[in-house]
């Protein structure tokens, strides 16, 4: 039988929930830029504020569905509308709280 430490089962168990915690914020950086290799005017932003809502259209009322953080550097397109920059196909946040990096849009 395999017997493990007190020591050795925090180790592991620390490893796994950075593990889940790496994966989830993975899964939301990947949602936010699904499709935007594809669109064409392709660029990275730079989000300024603390919580960036991701809306499902370019407007205020439209359903939030993720959330960015600041200082996360994400894809996006050239496409702006009411205020609001494309990251990807039915996913817009606030042009005023995305800062292009280095000239890319």
């Amino acid at each position: 039988m395999f017997v493990l430490s007190k020591r050795m089962l925090i180790v592991i168990g620390v490893v796994v929930v950075v593990a889940v915690l790496y994966a989830i914020q993975s899964g939301k950086k990947g949602n936010a830029q699904t499709g935007g290799s594809t669109a064409s005017g392709n660029c990275q932003v730079q989000v300024t504020a603390d919580a960036l809502n991701v809306r499902s259209t370019p407007e205020s009322t439209g359903k939030v569905i993720g959330k960015l953080t600041t200082g996360a550097v994400h894809t996006a397109t050239s496409t702006i509308r009411n205020g609001y920059r494309q990251l990807a196909a039915n996913e817009w946040a606030s042009s005023q709280f995305l800062k292009p990096v280095s000239g890319s849009c």
